[in-house]
């Protein structure tokens, strides 16, 4: 795959634009590859939701979100 990556910064700013409030304190990322493919794994905990997510390491596309109480 021709290109460069985002930096881990910028995946979270991306991510954290998603959650209003949240902070870098409060995400969690890992940088992985599934099916050959680059990708930052990743989940934010704020206000008592969970934030499971996967972001594509080049394009820094969202590929997955889900959100879910951390209750549940």
């Amino acid at each position: 795959t021709a290109g460069t990556t985002k930096t881990e910064a910028e995946i979270q700013e991306i991510a954290l634009a998603k959650v209003p409030g949240a902070t870098k304190d409060d995400i969690r990322l890992k940088l992985d590859r599934d099916d050959g493919r680059l990708l930052y794994e990743g989940t934010i905990v704020y206000e008592e939701m969970k934030y499971d997510f996967e972001i594509d390491a080049y394009s820094g596309a969202v590929l997955e979100w889900e959100a879910e109480s951390v209750f549940d």
